[in-house]
């Protein structure tokens, strides 16, 4: 663990925003099949801005942290800023992942967007 920033470890040992949001309108499941890594990532949004995320993953501490962080990021995010929302600001905002950890920054990028194209495919007129 000593190879984690602060950050990371706050973030595993404390998660933010743990768990299934009751009043998501928006969901999304990214999986990890090299390491088994899972996160689902939940939603609310209102008028062009997420009011709440929430996140349950399962895996490693970075993948946790990660889950944990990009729920920081979205809460109160303009809806529009999150498409801009990449692996390597996750990443950053951890303080930075070993290279063989990385894949947890991807993984919630990756839930990120199968939340916004469940969003999208539920807003489409």
């Amino acid at each position: 663990m000593n190879a984690f920033s602060p950050i990371i470890l706050d973030h595993y040992r404390n998660p933010r925003n743990a768990g299934e949001l009751e009043d998501a309108n928006a969901s999304g499941q990214a999986d990890n099949e090299a390491c088994g890594d899972t996160m689902l990532l939940f939603a609310r949004i209102e008028e062009g801005r997420v009011v709440g995320a929430s996140c349950k993953t399962f895996g490693c501490a970075p993948s946790v942290a990660a889950g944990s962080m990009v729920t920081e990021l979205l809460s109160g995010a303009n809806w529009e800023d999150v498409n801009g929302l990449r692996a390597a600001d996750i990443e950053q905002a951890l303080g930075g992942l070993p290279a063989m950890k990385r894949h947890a920054a991807q993984l919630a990028a990756d839930a990120l967007r199968a939340l916004m194209l469940d969003f999208q495919s539920k807003t489409v007129i």
